[in-house]
């Protein structure tokens, strides 16, 4: 009879020889064996000491104790000893930018989920960033945003009626995107019909809502709900208004959802948890965008943000971008008062995602990326998720294999098992006892081969955001399917 050892060793030595098999000449890069360390494999499931993972290819071809597991011939051993390996970060929000992928990869963030660009832009760059010619994380997408007239952003796709909000579903899943995300004014009529469209192709639906209230979002079929949008008006003292005022900008819409969240009641949470938690709603928090200007860590990523609009060696990041790193004025709070009702809508948001979570809610792991450090955002997420009353544990699996699920890649990411591709990183200190150690990232491995981590002044960006004009390339095959049906 054999023994576990013994049959994970025989495991392990056939899909080892099955993955060398398939190699026909050619340059190949040589199998990597990563030795020694504790492996925290993203399943929330117990930690793994002195553990070995062999990466061939693109592929993780085993995962063992030292001892158990057979080494491909030739393989380079990375030495992992008292260090902590990890499946690669997933940001589940980010607005993708060509001068992000660097710094994304360099933080251990191996793979975004992109929520409001143009989708033609979006379908190149993954595509270039798949094959190699940019360097940068997995890149999946949702594309243009669906809205209500008048489109507020350059990307959003105001939906004139019930056809072309199904149209525009079509177009966009064609194109490469992963789900569909409706914006702020969207109409509860819209909804309804973007969601059964969506579903119908196997899409999800993730909305940044402002019009709607968490409730009838829930009813109308969204599947998440980013920035936690719709809670707050789902909780407060008008649970079924329909907004019809629109912000002047986006500053200000901002500072209304913080001043709506301020006015949460606490009682109403157990109902809105409950239909949540029913239809199977996932919500985003972003915390680290939204909650900032309320968080005691507030001066301390300030300081740090400015560190790097110092490095010489970011100086292709964006005049502009640089420019909010040394001020971070968007997240200093105008007045006493404007930040004592910060930090109670924190609280009460806080209170909220807690109760939602211990009920079985999903929560996701996003950074909302955009005007913050790429990839360093997305710990600071972590660690504000933590401050929620979740352990380590939890976060990091929600970070990798909670938001692999929401993408519907867990079967290839998000986890350190065999036969998924090998994206994963090596950090110094153990991330369970301190969420902060998952900034300690030695090394990173993407789609089986090293990451360079350092940062380099010359990094090319072949495939920039286009500037847009309307109508928007996705207007335009609107418009020409909408022509070939009359």
């Amino acid at each position: 009879m054999r023994t576990s050892q013994g049959i994970v060793s025989f495991v392990s030595l056939t899909l080892i020889l099955s993955f060398q098999q398939v190699e026909t000449g050619g340059d190949r890069p040589h199998p990597i064996v990563i030795e020694g360390g504790t492996l925290i494999d993203g399943t929330g499931g117990p930690v793994m000491e002195n553990a070995v993972v062999v990466v061939h290819r693109n592929k993780i071809a085993a995962v063992g104790r030292k001892g158990s597991i057979a080494y491909p011939k030739a393989a380079r051993v990375i030495r992992a000893d008292g260090k902590f390996i990890l499946p690669g970060l997933i940001d589940g929000h980010v607005h993708y930018d060509a001068w992000h992928g660097e710094l994304t990869l360099a933080h251990g963030v191996t793979t975004v989920k992109d929520t409001g660009n143009p989708v033609e832009w979006l379908k190149a760059l993954s595509a270039a960033l798949d094959e190699g010619l940019v360097r940068g994380p997995r890149l999946f997408y949702t594309g243009n945003s669906l809205t209500a007239p008048p489109a507020l952003r350059d990307h959003h796709i105001g939906l004139e009626s019930p056809q072309m909000a199904r149209r525009a579903v079509r177009l966009l899943k064609e194109n490469g995107a992963i789900a569909i995300k409706v914006h702020q004014q969207i109409t509860l009529e819209l909804l309804r019909v973007v969601a059964d469209e969506a579903h119908k192709l196997g899409l999800r639906v993730t909305g940044h809502i402002r019009r709607l209230g968490a409730i009838q979002a829930a009813l109308a079929g969204i599947d998440a709900l980013e920035h936690s949008t719709g809670v707050a008006r789902s909780t407060g003292p008008n649970a079924e208004f329909i907004q019809d005022r629109e912000p002047e900008n986006e500053l200000t819409g901002y500072y209304d959802d913080l001043n709506e969240m301020a006015e949460m009641k606490p009682e109403n949470f157990a109902r809105l948890i409950r239909l949540l938690v029913e239809k199977k709603v996932a919500i985003q928090p972003t915390l680290v965008t939204y909650f900032r200007i309320a968080s005691d860590h507030r001066q301390a990523y300030a300081q740090e943000d400015a560190m790097f609009a110092r490095n010489e060696n970011l100086r292709y990041v964006p005049d502009e971008v640089r420019k909010l790193w040394r001020t971070s004025v968007l997240f200093e709070p105008k007045s006493p008062e404007e930040r004592d009702r910060f930090r109670r809508a924190y609280r009460n948001m806080s209170r909220f995602l807690k109760q939602f979570h211990d009920a079985g809610g999903k929560l996701l792991v996003g950074s909302s990326t955009s005007v913050m450090v790429p990839g360093r955002s997305l710990h600071r997420e972590m660690e504000m998720m933590v401050e929620l009353g979740l352990s380590p544990g939890e976060v990091i699996r929600m970070t990798t294999q909670g938001n692999a699920e929401f993408l519907r890649k867990e079967k290839e990411l998000g986890t350190i098992a065999a036969g998924k591709f090998a994206d994963l990183i090596i950090v110094k200190s153990n991330p369970l006892d301190d969420i902060k150690n998952i900034q300690q990232v030695e090394l990173v491995i993407k789609n089986g081969k090293e990451v360079d981590t350092s940062y380099n002044p010359d990094y090319a960006m072949p495939i920039p955001r286009p500037q847009l004009e309307r109508p928007v390339w996705l207007e335009q095959q609107l418009k020409r399917e909408a022509r070939g049906k009359m």
